[in-house]
This record gives structure tokens, sequence and C-alpha cells, in this order.
């Protein structure tokens, strides 16, 4: 392990990162951990996958008092599935202190959740509805915490929890460290937060050096050609997790209907996907028994899975800060990733938009049996077969095994 970890004088917790295979921290680990042991308030801003999680994770759990059987720490995060994915880390976390979590969440059996309560977690992670409620009846007391994290920040505060996460805000002491962490931030968000916090140290960090690449692609198809090209693409790369984004869910049952008519298996979540189909499709999706998930922006908060090989945006997103949120799920913590849009001819300006927005390279590219080739060499006979013939002569699938960021792209 690095020097990075010098800061960690708990032996369990050194010994749970050793046995996690945790060799040096992250760029946004390196530069929060400091100023968190020392108590400061921070607004943190790093791409998805760049291990924001453990960022304040670890320096937090250092900091437990262990002879205090109480609330220390208190995580607000905007929806199930993340709350869920904290609770697991800390979980696992705190066990090497011989602490432990607990989640509070909707929609499931409050006196269950009560009665966790009742064995004094440390940490208690939950949702900004769930917690608020249980504070206004006087269930979950909160005097006695410590540290707040508010995950996911800019979605927690743009988009409909900013009521709810402010009036949990005031619950607490007026010295309670407030912690803000976040992929991206607006200035208006990044304001309110400011509002929010005492003297905050601003820490913003770029991604994980990777010796691999995320690449970004577009294909340009006609809208009635779309989800063919959605089949041939996902067939293509054969990646052993894709993630599939639409803007709405108008069009996302009749999608997966052309796919597993095409024996592509696959599920949806949208807003109104039963919790027992969305857990059960997360699971199926996480242990790599599904292949194919296809998902909304909102169905999608919180979903955090480490090994996702391809994003494809079936719609464009609707902006620049959704389309780095979109790709950022796959390439996490350094591994390779590829993202693709399929935009109909008038909507080239979007992606053209965002890459120089966000300065990431977007290039065109086109399918011609079975390769990826250049749109301009499509056009040309046989040349797609000459490509596929080429690469393949390359070795590029040696011994079976997949490769997302292949030389063909």
């Amino acid at each position: 392990m690095s020097n990075d970890f010098m800061q960690i004088t708990r032996g369990p917790i050194v010994t749970f990162l050793r046995e996690r295979g945790y060799e040096k921290l992250t760029p946004i680990q390196a530069q929060t951990l400091p100023v968190i042991l020392e108590g400061k308030d921070v607004i943190a801003e790093s791409p998805t996958g760049s291990g924001k999680t453990m960022a304040y994770l670890l320096p937090l759990v250092q900091n437990l008092d262990e002879t205090k059987k109480e609330l220390q720490v208190l995580v607000l995060a905007p929806t199930q599935e993340l709350v869920m994915q904290i609770y697991r880390e800390a979980t696992q976390l705190l066990a090497s202190i011989g602490m432990h979590a607990a989640a509070l969440i909707g929609g499931v059996d409050a006196k269950r959740q009560l009665d966790k309560l009742k064995t004094h977690p440390a940490i208690v992670i939950g949702t900004p509805g769930r917690v608020k409620e249980l504070l206004e009846i006087r269930k979950l007391k909160v005097h006695t915490v410590k540290s707040v994290v508010i995950d996911e920040a800019d979605r927690m505060l743009d988009r409909g929890f900013a009521n709810s996460v402010q009036d949990v805000l005031r619950r607490l002491m007026r010295d309670t460290q407030r912690l803000f962490f976040s992929a991206t931030l607006s200035k208006q968000t990044q304001a309110l937060i400011k509002s929010m916090a005492y003297e905050p140290v601003v820490i913003a960090t770029e991604a994980p050096e990777s010796k691999y690449e995320v690449l970004h692609f577009y294909l340009v198809e006609e809208g009635r050609k779309k989800a063919d090209a959605l089949r041939r693409l996902i067939r293509l790369v054969n990646a052993k997790k894709t993630l599939v984004f639409l803007n709405t869910i108008e069009r996302v049952d009749e999608i997966k209907e052309k796919l597993t008519y095409h024996h592509l298996e696959c599920e949806l979540l949208h807003r109104d996907t039963p919790k027992v189909d969305r857990a059960r499709a997360l699971q199926q999706f996480r242990e790599g028994k599904l292949p194919v998930l296809i998902v909304t922006d909102v169905a999608a908060r919180g979903i955090d899975i480490s090994d996702v090989e391809l994003v494809i945006h079936y719609d464009p997103a609707t902006d620049a800060d959704t389309y780095v949120h979109r790709s950022g799920r796959t390439g996490r913590m350094g591994k390779a990733g590829l993202v693709f849009s399929i935009v109909l001819p008038n909507q080239r300006f979007i992606i053209q938009k965002f890459s120089k927005q966000k300065q990431i390279p977007i290039l065109e590219k086109a399918m011609s049996h079975g390769a990826l080739v250049d749109p301009g060499e499509a056009r040309k006979p046989n040349v797609g077969q000459k490509a596929k013939q080429r690469e393949s002569s390359t070795g590029d699938r040696t011994q079976g095994k997949r490769s997302p960021s292949r030389k063909r792209f």
C-alpha cells in the first residue's frame, strides 16, 4: 500500500483495505481524506466511478468513537439503490472495527428499520423522505450526529429533494460537519451548498488515471431503424454488461420486445417498475446473469455497478451533465469502456455540443457488414466485410476474451 494510507491509523481498517486490494487512493480520496479528518466542511466534485463513497466513508469511520453506542454519522442519498449500496460498503468497513450501520428507505416495513435503530448504529444511511419522516415522529434522534453527508448533491438539490434535505440539516447541531459529494455541480447548486455549510473546502478532481480508455462514439440512424441499430450494436460489441438509456418510458416495452424477439435477454427499469422486479433485475445484472438493462435517467439514479462495459444512449441525453452521468456508468475505477449514442440525422448537433462543452472526443461511426467503420467507408462496397476480416486477423479476441476497447473502434 502507498503512503496515501498513512493517515488511516486503525489497524483493522488498514487490514480491511489490504484484503480488498487497495493499493493507493484515488485523487478524490487522497484530497478529501485529510480535510475530512480535520473536521472541515467539504464540497467535493469528482466524476462517476472515481471512488467518492470511500472518499467520505474512510475518514468518517476513522473518526468514529468506538466507546459511544450512538448515531455519529448520517448519510443522505436520493435513491433506495444508492442507499443500499452505501450501506453495503459501510457495513463491511464498520465490521472491521466491531460497529454497524442501518439503512432507512421508503416502501419497506418501517418497524424493522426502527428495530435496527434500537441497536444504536454508528452510521445511518437513508433517503431524505424517510429520514425526515422518522425525525418528525421522533423515532430518529440526530443530536449526537458529528458528520452528515449529502451524496449526489447536485440531484438532491436540483430535483425536488432540496426542502427535505434542508429540513434534515436544520435539525442537526450547528457544529455538525457537512460534506457534499457529487459527480457534477452547477454554479447555482454550488452557491446553494455554500449557504448550507461553514467555510467549506471545495475540491474538484478528474477521473483516476487509467491505462485504458473510455471511448465515445455516435451512430446516425433514421428513426424507423433505431431499434434495429440498437440490436446490431449490442450484438457487435458483445459486452458482458450493457446499459441502454432512454429519455422516456413510452417506448421501453416496444424496444424490449424487439430485443427479446432477436434472443437478446434484457430487462427494464423505469418509474413504474415494481420494486420486486427492479431489485431482481439489478441483482441479475450485477451478477452477470442479465447482459442488457434498459433504463430511464430517473430509474438509473444510484445504480453503482463497477464492470459495465458498454453504455448506449438510445435517446440523446437532455444536457451535457446528463451525458456525463450516463456515460460514467462505464469505465469506473480505471476500467475500459465504450459509450455510444444513436441519434437522428438532425440530432448530430447535440452530440457535437456535448463534445465541445465537456471536451470529450465523440466520433461518428457506422455499422457495415458486422464491423464499425467511418461513415464514408460504410458507403463503399464490401468495405465492412474487409474491415471485419482485417480485425479477425489481428487476434482481437484472443482465447475468447472480450475487450470493450477494441482497436477497430
